[in-house]
């Protein structure tokens, strides 16, 4: 059997047998998995995500409060013994003395009624702001996660890209030598030709790089489904709610509602200190036992707080409270004032982009080509030489990298806005 180089087999044999190649050398386990939506990888960042657990918790906790706060606290058991000599012949004798008697009694502290009432709300409002935190961390969630799933779609995109280049170059790699020595390629642009390959070959594993962090970014939300070839891309060139929507109803937005709950929450600490203005108060009736020849005893006591100074106590009690109040409402301005910038940016950063998307798939990327095309056919007749297919060729992969660019950076503004609020809720 005589041996046959692989130089000697045709280009596109080539071309097959590495296809037929990579293709036995992909793993197993992936070869049959459906590809990874990002509807999906939503659903699945929700199911792992143990902050959402943890907050989910604390909900449920905050909720367990509600109706125990307004209620009265326990009441207390009263044992004990009265009036025991301690000296003398009746000396610690339960029976000798009349006085003596052994009582047990209950106590009921009762807080005033607009106390109660204030601790209520207070664990309403709790249960509130933990409510909105659950939310305002799914939403953070769900812009993170479709963030890294574009991220990790245009990776992919951008590396084959890279790759076709390669291709390209390793085509003309394969005749540039019977080129040169029919003289239609000079040996610098044979040397120019290996330095662009070798640089676009560089450039592949960069982008290799660009994927393996992209997928371990997402593998950090989703887990071994980040490893799962990904589906069709989202459309991003349309919002699920317009720019003027998202920036009129800033106060449904989850960011926005946790800054305005914890306003609300410490509005019901102020009420709470002004009821401690009101006095509690306190029954205790107490059955007091002594020996048979005395009668037994029963006694009823009740006790009234006497809030006498209360300019030093409750009032600074009440004065404090009212400056977190105002500490809060001031955050909550800063916070939306600083959500509006932040959200104008990003309706800004989703219009420029699309147009310079557009503007790359209409204009630009097609001047490119036409370019390539030209400079290709000039080389073929004769009429032209490699440096200009090369940097043609070039140009071009720049461009549609600037396209892939710009496609990434409104698929993150995409992303952001469309997860500002829950899903349902019109802003």
């Amino acid at each position: 059997m005589r041996f046959t180089p692989m130089r000697a087999v045709p280009v596109y044999l080539r071309a097959l047998l590495s296809l037929i190649l990579l293709a036995t050398i992909v793993p197993p386990a992936r070869a049959g998995e459906a590809p990874l939506g990002l509807g999906e990888a939503l659903a699945i960042s929700e199911q792992r995500s143990s902050k959402l657990a943890a907050q989910s918790s604390a909900v449920a906790a905050a909720a367990e409060q509600i109706g125990r706060s307004a209620q009265l606290p326990d009441p207390k058991i009263r044992l004990g013994v009265d009036n025991l000599p301690v000296s003398g012949p009746d000396a610690y004798s339960l029976t000798s003395d009349f006085m003596t008697m052994k009582r047990i009694g209950i106590m009921q502290e009762v807080p005033n009624g607009e106390k109660r009432r204030a601790r209520g709300q207070r664990a309403e409002r709790e249960q509130a702001l933990e409510s909105v935190s659950l939310e305002a961390l799914r939403a953070q969630l769900r812009q993170d996660t479709a963030v890294s799933w574009l991220e990790l779609y245009y990776a992919h995109r951008t590396r084959d890209t890279v790759e076709r280049l390669v291709r390209q170059y390793e085509l003309e790699a394969e005749t540039v030598s019977a080129a040169v020595t029919a003289g239609r390629v000079s040996p610098a642009g044979a040397v120019l030709l290996r330095s662009a390959l070798e640089s676009a070959r560089d450039r592949v594993l960069e982008q290799r790089r660009a994927v393996l962090r992209a997928e371990a970014s997402l593998a950090a939300l989703v887990g071994s489904a980040a490893r799962r070839p990904l589906g069709d891309a989202p459309d991003t060139t349309t919002l699920a709610h317009s720019p003027a929507a998202l920036v009129e109803g800033l106060e449904t937005h989850p960011a926005l509602l946790l800054y305005k709950e914890r306003e609300a929450l410490a509005a019901s600490e102020v009420a709470l200190a002004t009821s401690s203005g009101q006095p509690d108060w306190s029954v205790e009736v107490l059955y007091g036992q002594r020996s048979p020849n005395f009668s037994n005893m029963l006694t009823v006591m009740f006790s009234i707080d006497l809030p006498l100074d209360k300019a030093k106590r409750q009032d600074r009690d009440v004065a404090a409270r009212a400056s977190l109040l105002e500490r809060a409402r001031s955050e909550s301005e800063d916070a939306r004032r600083a959500h509006e910038a932040d959200v104008r940016t990003m309706i800004s950063d989703w219009e420029i982009s699309h147009e310079r998307a557009r503007r790359f798939e209409t204009l630009l990327l097609p001047l490119t080509r036409e370019r390539t095309e030209l400079a290709l056919a000039a080389y073929r007749g004769g009429r032209g030489d490699l440096a200009a297919v090369l940097e043609a060729r070039r140009a071009e992969i720049e461009t549609l990298l600037s396209l892939l660019a710009a496609e990434l950076e409104r698929g993150r503004a995409w992303a952001r806005l469309n997860h500002l609020v829950p899903n349902g809720v019109k802003p």
